[in-house]
């Protein structure tokens, strides 16, 4: 059994997170009065009774991960040293959610004035004829791409509420995983070919079917390959990979970009952490908190794992889940909520003006 180094115990001891020492057999060697109390376990228990098994057995050396304890959730940051793990939990100070009844009626008025902005819009180009126009033709594609801009920005407030207050709409339908992820890095790639970053999808054989909410599965891969795009450089490649390990399925998104600092991995999975100053259309830093709401909503977790210059990784686990019927019921395009209006959507910070017209949207 590996032993906690004195010092390393003596820290520990002292900390006001909830530390545990797991050994390479999966027993606990120490756990911290904080970590006792949130986890239950002691001395001797076994790793599984405070820890889920996909997180003890991830074979990265160091990574992020989202988790629930104590019905609260928190992350868990893991090192590996020498045959002994060390995970420290950090209990993520949520912030209160507005008012639900005031937050819908806001929402719903800035959803009706973006209506009629997106109205006066087409009305303009209509009339002016912008297509024949370039000076035109570039000050309607300016003005569609923010209407999307702050259209992406309504629909993530709206979902980081649901997520907040434990509150998200959640429709689960036969999915096949590899159709969605398929399609949709088919058309970020096609359309990220401006930025000179391509995208590749790789799945493992085998049916991917399992109980899902389409719609969220494609609004947390869209926000995946978003934040990929906003840090990768031209001749980058965004690497989407689906595979199956035990009855969870892996979703991975992997690029080699500017990578994340250890203060911004600390907050990645909390609300509202900051926005990229250097970018004024990066968006709120909602993404990756909705990423993580998606994942519980279905039972799963996210395990994030980045470094400064390195890029960044992460996996999304989610539970393989069937029921009596697993014909997929799905049309031809199953990721496209409501035509390419979705992607562009999701992809308006990071895409050139260029994708904005009125025949994208018709």
């Amino acid at each position: 059994m590996s032993i906690l180094p004195d010092a390393l115990r003596a820290l520990f001891e002292m900390s006001r997170d909830p530390v545990l020492g797991i050994d390479r057999d999966g027993t606990v060697v120490f756990v911290n009065p904080p970590a006792a109390a949130l986890f239950g376990v002691e001395a001797g228990s076994p790793a599984a009774d405070a820890m889920p098994e996909h997180i003890l057995s991830e074979p990265s050396e160091r990574f992020i991960a989202s988790a629930r304890a104590g019905g609260r959730r928190v992350n868990l940051s893991v090192v590996r040293l020498e045959g002994l793990t060390v995970c420290v939990c950090t209990r993520l100070r949520e912030e209160p959610a507005p008012q639900a009844g005031a937050s819908a009626r806001a929402l719903q008025e800035l959803s009706g004035s973006l209506m009629s902005a997106r109205l006066a819009i087409d009305a303009l180009v209509g009339r002016t004829k912008a297509e024949a126009d370039p000076a035109l033709r570039e000050t309607s594609a300016i003005l569609y791409r923010e209407y999307y801009r702050m259209l992406r920005a309504c629909r993530h407030m709206t979902l980081a509420a649901g997520v907040a207050e434990n509150d998200l709409p959640f429709i689960p339908r036969v999915t096949d995983l590899t159709v969605l992820c398929r399609e949709l890095c088919d058309t970020v790639g096609r359309l990220s070919e401006s930025r000179g970053v391509s995208v590749l999808f790789r799945a493992e054989e085998g049916l991917h079917l399992t109980l899902a909410d389409r719609d969220l599965l494609e609004i947390m891969l869209l926000n995946l390959m978003t934040n990929s795009l906003l840090h990768c450089r031209e001749g980058d490649t965004i690497r989407v990979e689906l595979s199956r390990r035990g009855d969870r399925f892996i979703l991975a998104v992997q690029d080699p970009g500017s990578g994340m600092s250890q203060e911004q991995l600390a907050g990645a999975f909390c609300r509202y952490p900051g926005a990229d100053d250097t970018d004024p259309a990066a968006g709120a830093g909602l993404g990756l908190y909705i990423t993580r709401g998606i994942a519980e909503r279905h039972g799963g977790t996210v395990i994030l794992e980045s470094r400064p210059g390195t890029g960044t990784s992460v996996r999304v686990s989610i539970p393989y889940r069937q029921s009596e019927d697993m014909t997929v019921h799905t049309p031809v395009a199953p990721y496209r909520s409501d035509g390419m209006n979705s992607v562009l959507m999701e992809l308006s910070t990071v895409l050139d003006k260029c994708y904005y017209n009125r025949r994208m949207f018709d």
